[in-house]
């Protein structure tokens, strides 16, 4: 028909943004996770790293960020871990912002792990 010329373009250019746009959110949400997975083995390295005694916590913030930053590069930014412990448990929180592909937002993570202090007794 004379008045339906170019429906196909459009309607491609249209099917193709839509593929384009959920191609982007899945990698974007993959970000998000790997991010969140790096935090949370950060997190556990840095209690096994201070689970015997003594425990420093300043240690076991150390190690969760130096494996943050060997694991992850540019994945994750702005990466800061605490650690604390009240004699019996140690608990590390690794908090930081995955790497955004969408102008102006901003995807935080925060992952903690805790485990009990060893006693050496002979």
């Amino acid at each position: 028909m004379r008045g339906e010329r170019g429906d196909d373009n459009v309607a491609a250019a249209v099917i193709y943004s839509a593929i384009l746009l959920v191609a982007w959110a899945v990698i974007q949400i993959a970000v998000v996770l790997l991010g969140r997975g790096v935090a949370l083995e950060a997190a556990r390295d840095g209690v096994r790293s201070a689970r015997l005694p003594p425990a420093d916590p300043a240690t076991a913030a150390a190690a969760a960020e130096t494996y943050t930053r060997d694991a992850t590069g540019t994945w994750l930014s702005d990466v800061h871990a605490n650690a604390s412990t009240d004699g019996e448990r140690v608990t590390v929180t690794v908090t930081g912002r995955a790497t955004s592909l969408v102008p102006f937002a901003r995807f935080p993570i925060s992952q903690t792990a805790s485990g009990p202090i060893e006693r050496l007794e002979p």
